[in-house]
């Protein structure tokens, strides 16, 4: 949508003292250094309008859409801005306190998580979505560090969303999810956990890192010995500890390493395509994560 659709229907107006308005627009305007208490505004348009070093307090701003503005070393607490739109606004050393930001909505600008992480909304569903729409803004700017704070915020407001589905902990869960919608829900959050066990949601080096380690030294060899009578090896003779940790990494890794071990029995056959599964998935993740890494260095 143009920026232009937020200035039709509206009327041009100063940004003066009382602060209240509807249904207005104010544009190339100046605030720096004021402090405003109490503004109340729905519905308005603020285009090119300079909040820079402003202390906002006690203040609501309903639908309302900022284009261009500037919010240098900006200070918002205890503040609404319930539904409105932040377009190419900057936020550089802004402070934000106690503020509400509910169904909000971020583009080609972010607030830095430190300052946004403790008014992101309280109910779980609106805030996994506004984290998520500023994972995807932070993103788009080149900001890894930032996205990754943001996703993982979101991920943790997404289970615990659907969580309260499956616990049906209110009015309004009991009313959105009926017994078939929090079955879907469970296994939905029942995905989510494992994914964060196995993969640390892709977004986790270190998770992709140890588990591999785990599964390829430590789980599937000591699997494959309790089952190795099910194992036989090429030359012939006994399949011991080595053997059975070299045939697990020949699993596990997607090429490069071949094993003088092959599965003859049932469950280990069973077994050794789980853990090439696992390395390819994990393998596809490590490369995606690396890949997404690269782009932002």
């Amino acid at each position: 949508m143009s920026d232009e659709a937020y200035l039709v229907g509206r009327t041009k107006a100063p940004l003066r003292s009382p602060f209240k308005g509807q249904d207005q627009v104010f544009a190339a305007d100046r605030l720096d250094g004021q402090t405003i208490s109490g503004a109340d505004f729905a519905h308005c348009t603020f285009a090119n309008v300079s909040f820079k070093e402003v202390k906002l307090d006690g203040s609501h701003f309903t639908n309302c859409t900022f284009i261009g503005c500037y919010f240098r070393r900006t200070k918002l607490s205890n503040s609404s801005f319930q539904a409105s739109k932040f377009l190419s606004c900057d936020f550089p050393k802004a402070t934000i306190q106690r503020c509400d930001f509910s169904s909000a909505k971020f583009s080609d600008c972010y607030v830095p998580f430190a300052e946004m992480e403790h008014s992101l909304p309280s109910q779980p569903n609106l805030r996994e979505a506004l984290a998520r729409n500023l994972t995807i803004e932070t993103d788009k700017l080149g900001l890894p560090g930032e996205r990754r704070l943001y996703r993982m915020a979101e991920l943790k407001a997404r289970e615990q969303h659907l969580l309260a589905a499956v616990m049906a902990r209110s009015a309004w869960y009991k009313a959105h999810f009926d017994p078939l919608a929090r079955l879907g829900a469970a296994s939905r959050l029942v995905g989510s956990y494992v994914n964060k066990l196995l993969w640390g949601y892709g977004e986790r080096i270190s998770v992709l890192l140890r588990n591999f380690a785990v599964a390829g030294l430590l789980l599937f060899p000591a699997l494959f010995y309790t089952l190795r009578e099910q194992l036989a090896s090429t030359p012939g003779g006994t399949v011991d500890l080595k053997d059975v940790v070299y045939f697990s990494l020949a699993n596990i890794v997607p090429t490069g390493i071949q094993s003088n071990i092959k599965a003859v029995g049932a469950l280990a056959q069973f077994l050794t395509t789980v853990e090439s599964l696992f390395g390819v998935v994990t393998a596809g993740l490590l490369a995606t994560y690396i890949f997404r890494w690269s782009l932002h260095k």
